[in-house]
């Protein structure tokens, strides 16, 4: 997860990190990136319940979420060829809980290369989960709600630097 932030903060061309509060977490801003000069045509979705947009590439299909795809699930592109994907999914069940109980959840539940930034403004978690070929970037949203992306197949490099640019996206609705 390490190399996971790492790749992002090189892709996104940030000459310098912001550091936030005492903690150093770092900060990854939308608007250090110059989209247009990375030639990827993308377009933005908001998810109004949840106050957030995302930009998303257009190799991506904006897909109708289904029960198949699991409680929470409020979206879902996918690569018309099945391999790639990201979904976007609200976590039940932790209003009100600090990022600190969030990042001790999900290492309970063996979450490895946990890395925290503050990703547009929100304060977002990294980290995989051992024997997925995922990675999962969940955040407070500013209504409250702890939110989830997952990106897979991370093991495709292709993939996983898309993956890094989508996160870098993420922010509050404007």
């Amino acid at each position: 997860m390490k190399k996971f932030l790492a790749i992002l903060l090189t892709l996104v061309s940030l000459l310098t990190v912001s550091v936030a509060s005492a903690e150093n977490v770092p900060a990854i801003n939308w608007e250090d990136i110059d989209i247009e000069a990375l030639g990827i045509e993308g377009s933005w979705y908001t998810f109004d319940t949840i106050a957030l947009q995302i930009w998303i590439p257009d190799v991506f299909l904006n897909e109708d979420v289904t029960e198949e795809d699991g409680e929470g699930v409020i979206g879902k592109f996918v690569t018309a060829d099945q391999t790639a994907a990201i979904y976007g999914q609200v976590i039940e069940g932790y209003e009100g809980a600090t990022m600190e109980e969030l990042i001790a959840s999900i290492e309970s539940n063996g979450a490895t290369e946990i890395e925290r930034c503050l990703l547009n403004g929100l304060d977002a978690v990294s980290y995989s989960i051992p024997d997925t070929d995922a990675v999962y970037v969940t955040f407070v949203t500013e209504s409250g709600n702890f939110v989830q992306f997952i990106f897979t197949p991370v093991s495709d490099e292709g993939f996983a630097e898309v993956a890094q640019l989508v996160t870098a996206s993420i922010m509050p609705e404007q």
